[in-house]
């Protein structure tokens, strides 16, 4: 139980970062400013969309408590997170070396 309440909270936090980088089109955020650079704006929205669906599907191995599903997600979040920083944050890293 304990598990699937960890893994739904897991889910959540990439619900809404998808969500907040699909609603942050069109404003400058942090160090990011999609108005000026199609590179983000693009980044932001592909990125958007799969930690939405990745979020979706985690709340599914959530509720059906399967260990195998849950692992599986939970590896495969730690490499789209990881992946996804490492990508929105390739330009501003080639700008500032």
């Amino acid at each position: 139980m304990l598990l699937s309440i960890f893994v739904t909270l897991f889910a959540l936090i990439a619900l809404f970062e998808g969500g907040y980088f699909l609603t942050h089109l069109h404003k400058p955020f942090m160090i990011f400013d999609p108005t000026k650079s199609s590179f983000v704006y693009r980044q932001l929205q592909i990125w958007g969309i799969i930690l939405t669906i990745f979020g979706l599907i985690t709340l599914v191995a959530a509720w059906l408590n399967s260990i195998a599903f849950i692992v599986i997600m939970v590896v495969l979040g730690c490499v789209l997170e990881t992946q996804m920083a490492f990508s929105i944050t390739s330009e501003f890293r080639s700008k500032n070396r």
